[in-house]
């Protein structure tokens, strides 16, 4: 008797057959505008990243752990805001949580950050004000929104000098600011990062009004500080970050092994200030004007 063989199965088909099939469900709180529509934008990025049947849960804190359980079945799970990681915690989950939209780095889940890589801020950066050989940015202390150690890599390999400022409390950072600004000038500029609770509407005027008068540059990852005169903004692509994370939770569903960490954020929009690059001497060439997704034009 002849026996047919059959041709072996790789690990890569393998993969896709356990995959067909799978749903995914992108769980994030209920929130007020402007917030929902960014988790809803990037919920539509991970349908497409994930390209399989996904849904979306908007939490209700009134939802019971067993009822929220049985509302997710066996869907693979991206889960967006802290608030929406901690409500999972309580359930034991058919595959690994897939996490993003969360400000802190966290080094026992796998996901993606919402804080742009330092190196993608440093080149926009050194594209949008060359001449920068110097930049001011004042921290908390002990806080793991920014990697410090990157921060200082990325700008020294471009040639600019970082100067950091660990503090405790909103006093002493207004302290900071209003010592370091009084010896700022041309070539100089201050970093607003991600997760900044220190800068609020009196201190961003009294900086903007500094950069205006000694010409230094203002950059943040805030887009509103943009509006009110810093040369640029550095921020989430929402849709991009979302295709990712469905990418992520694809993988999660073929049973890939993933190692626990969050990705750094790739994808960022960059808003510039035009009237504040006029000031600036800072004329806007072709090559500059690639790495820009919106100019606010000059009044």
């Amino acid at each position: 008797m002849t026996v047919a063989l059959q041709p072996a199965v790789s690990a890569e088909i393998t993969a896709d057959v356990s995959a067909q099939g799978a749903q995914l469900a992108v769980v994030f709180p209920q929130v007020r505008q402007p917030f929902m529509k960014v988790y809803q934008t990037i919920a539509k990025g991970a349908a497409e990243g994930f390209a399989g049947p996904t849904s979306e849960i908007i939490l209700d804190e009134q939802k019971s752990a067993a009822e929220l359980a049985s509302q997710i079945g066996d869907q693979v799970v991206v889960a967006l805001g802290g608030r929406g990681v901690t409500q999972l915690q309580p359930i034991e989950l058919t595959h690994p949580l897939v996490v993003g939209a969360v400000s802190r780095r966290m080094s026992h889940v796998y996901g993606m950050s919402m804080i742009p890589e330092e190196s993608v801020i440093v080149t926009k950066l050194h594209a949008l004000a060359p001449d920068t050989s110097r930049v001011f940015v004042v921290v908390r202390t002990n806080d793991n929104i920014i990697d410090l150690k990157a921060a200082q890599l990325a700008f020294n390999q471009l040639g600019i000098q970082l100067i950091i400022h660990e503090v405790e409390d909103l006093r002493a950072a207004a302290g900071i600011y209003r010592k370091v600004i009084r010896s700022l000038g041309p070539g100089d500029g201050v970093w607003i990062p991600s997760g900044d609770r220190f800068v609020g509407n009196a201190l961003l005027s009294i900086l903007l009004q500094a950069s205006w008068k000694s010409e230094f540059v203002v950059f943040s990852s805030n887009p509103t500080h943009v509006k009110r005169g810093a040369l640029f903004s550095v921020y989430p692509d929402n849709f991009q970050m979302g295709v990712r994370l469905g990418e992520l939770a694809r993988k999660v569903a073929e049973g890939g092994q993933q190692e626990a960490g969050m990705e750094p954020l790739q994808s960022v929009f960059v808003t510039l200030n035009e009237r504040t690059s006029n000031h600036l001497g800072i004329l806007l060439t072709d090559d500059m004007k690639q790495h820009i997704d919106l100019v606010l034009p000059a009044r």
